[in-house]
């Protein structure tokens, strides 16, 4: 669903789709914007047009859609994009909880769902609508409607789906009552009932639709639009700084999660959506944060951002620090060593990331210089080995040398409530994760090899040194 916000007739059109809602919007006038999700307060004042349709038939408009194409061969569906699509895959997509529908990610899967949700689903926005069309009677329908507003608009036919009921397979018992219950309440509050044959099946009241409080699509409506925001508007990109976070903890982003997007985009709302589906099965509030972070790093002086960041470090952290990757904790560890707010503050930020920084230029270099070595290493070495400098191996088997610098850092990590946290967790990840501290934990307390007394070893080395 997409809620455009046409100028001239000044009205919202909320657009479910497969309901006739693009012949309706080429029909209308200018477009001012598109939203999805939410109608930004500004424009709710304005009528509020939609189009609904009998459930099945909608369903099966989509279904056709996506298994046959439309008949525009210059469109996007003008092909067929899921010609083995089954109308029980269809219905697995819909109760799928691990499929979104928003168009935050684009994928087949998200892309039918959003097609095939009940028309009565809050994202769909009818709580909003004051102004009902009906499919069956779309023309009559658009002409009055024209009418009452004064304007001459001619309505076109558009992507209407190929195949037909003979196309489209046996509907099992099952799918049969899958479908009955998943669209209930669009036969209910739509009036599409069987035995509803008066003018009373035009009567509407969607306010038991309205979410109770407001939902991260009202509350982050840049993010949830085809607005183009850049670094010059920074602010605008993100939620108000004084809004509820719990909306944002409550949702978890659909989808499983990705390797990390390492790209960078001018327009800030397009680079937030490429970094979402590393957070999926996270909630909303972890890629706030993440988004948060990316402003702050290309305007340091965007109040909005830093406060945002403040608030979810100081109210929700402990809610979210699970759901956070190394790779952000230590950018929020940064975030922490550049803006902290207090010398404190950017002091346990700087510990910890340089912990983890450090872990990761030394697994950096052996990716790179060394090869792999078998596990558990084969030779011990004895303590006191020159490094560099002055500097001698750790005694590796004692285990001393990790335990002693985290105790430190932790006794620090407890005079700042915040930041401390961060570092905290730093600390658990590193001990846990592949690095250098782990494997060298796992041999500490380990025995070294016996040694030779450092006159014997002399001997040794002046005859292997005469005999070679």
């Amino acid at each position: 669903m997409t809620n455009f916000i046409i100028k001239e007739p000044s009205i919202v059109f909320v657009h479910l789709p497969k309901t006739g809602g693009t012949s309706v919007r080429e029909a209308l006038g200018e477009l001012e914007g598109r939203y999805f999700g939410h109608i930004p307060e500004k424009f709710r004042k304005r009528r509020c047009l939609a189009i609904v349709r009998e459930p099945r038939a909608r369903f099966l408009s989509a279904f056709r859609m996506f298994k046959f194409g439309n008949k525009l061969d210059d469109d996007y569906y003008g092909k067929p994009r899921w010609p083995d699509l089954s109308i029980s895959e269809a219905l697995d997509v819909l109760e799928d909880p691990w499929i979104g529908f928003d168009r935050s990610y684009r994928s087949l899967p998200w892309n039918l769902k959003h097609h095939i949700i009940p028309q009565t689903h809050e994202f769909n926005c009818l709580h909003h609508v004051d102004t009902v069309l009906r499919f069956e009677t779309l023309e009559q329908d658009f002409t009055r409607f024209c009418a009452e507003q004064g304007i001459s608009a001619e309505l076109p036919s558009l992507r209407a789906s190929r195949g037909s009921r003979e196309d489209e397979g046996v509907w099992s018992a099952r799918d049969e009552e899958r479908f009955n219950r998943l669209f209930a309440d669009d036969y209910r509050a739509l009036n599409y009932a069987p035995h509803l044959t008066t003018d009373k099946k035009r009567q509407y009241d969607f306010s038991c639709l309205k979410p109770q409080t407001d939902t991260v699509y009202d509350l982050w409506s840049t993010y949830f639009s085809d607005e183009k925001i850049f670094i010059d508007e920074a602010a605008r990109a993100l939620p108000d700084d004084t809004c509820a976070l719990e909306p944002f903890a409550d949702e978890i982003i659909p989808g499983k999660p990705t390797n990390a997007w390492a790209g960078r985009s001018k327009n800030l709302v397009v680079h937030f959506q490429k970094l979402q589906p590393e957070f999926s099965g996270a909630s909303r509030l972890s890629h706030l944060l993440a988004c948060t972070i990316v402003v702050l790093r290309r305007a340091p002086n965007c109040t909005k951002a830093l406060r945002l960041f403040w608030r979810i470090m100081d109210e929700q952290f402990e809610a979210i620090r699970s759901e956070l990757s190394l790779r952000w904790l230590v950018s929020v560890a940064d975030t922490v060593a550049d803006m902290g707010r207090s010398p404190g503050e950017r002091a346990v930020g700087m510990n910890a990331s340089i912990y983890a920084n450090t872990a990761k230029l030394h697994e950096t270099e052996l990716k790179l210089f060394y090869p792999k070595r078998p596990w558990p290493p084969r030779k011990r070495f004895s303590t006191g080995s020159n490094l560099f400098d002055g500097m001698l191996t750790y005694w590796t088997e004692k285990g001393d040398m990790i335990d002693n610098m985290f105790r430190r850092s932790l006794d620090i990590a407890a005079l700042e409530p915040t930041a401390g946290k961060i570092l905290i967790e730093v600390i658990e990840r590193l001990s846990l994760g592949p690095t250098v501290y782990r494997r060298f934990k796992r041999i500490s307390g380990v025995k070294g090899p016996p040694m030779i007394d450092d006159k014997i070893r002399e001997r040794i080395q002046r005859i292997m040194k005469k005999n070679a």
